[in-house]
């Protein structure tokens, strides 16, 4: 899995060696220095992200509870652009049929539909 800024990293590396080998100057100095910077970035913002953890947060986004106990948080929902239906597909991959089968529905930081059953006594 790859959290949204290692895809923002990814592409920032192909954006830098597709301008240098395009580009005016075609220099492999040039084109080290992009990529040795935008790796020296990656690596200072995985360090911050391990050391602070308000800091993981404002990068990585934070897990969110979109139903709870039988009731939808629809302002969460409109918040994530995120519809019951896609909520309801994650809750059948999972086996089951029913909302009421459900405890909780979590959109986890990388988008992904987590559920988690009621327990079986209730």
């Amino acid at each position: 899995m790859m959290a949204p800024f290692d895809i923002v990293v990814l592409f920032l590396f192909g954006g830098a060696l597709m301008s240098a080998v395009l580009g005016d100057d075609h220099s492999m100095v040039a084109a080290v220095s992009a990529v040795f910077s935008i790796g020296l970035m990656h690596v200072s913002i995985s360090a911050l992200k391990q050391r602070f953890e308000w800091f993981g947060r404002i990068v990585d986004g934070t897990p969110v509870i979109v139903f709870e106990k039988g009731e939808w948080h629809q302002d969460r929902m409109r918040a994530l652009r995120m519809l019951e239906s896609d909520v309801m597909a994650a809750v059948r991959q999972k086996g089951l049929m029913r909302l009421e089968q459900v405890r909780y529905a979590i959109i986890e930081r990388d988008g992904k539909v987590s559920i988690i059953p009621q327990d079986e006594g209730e």
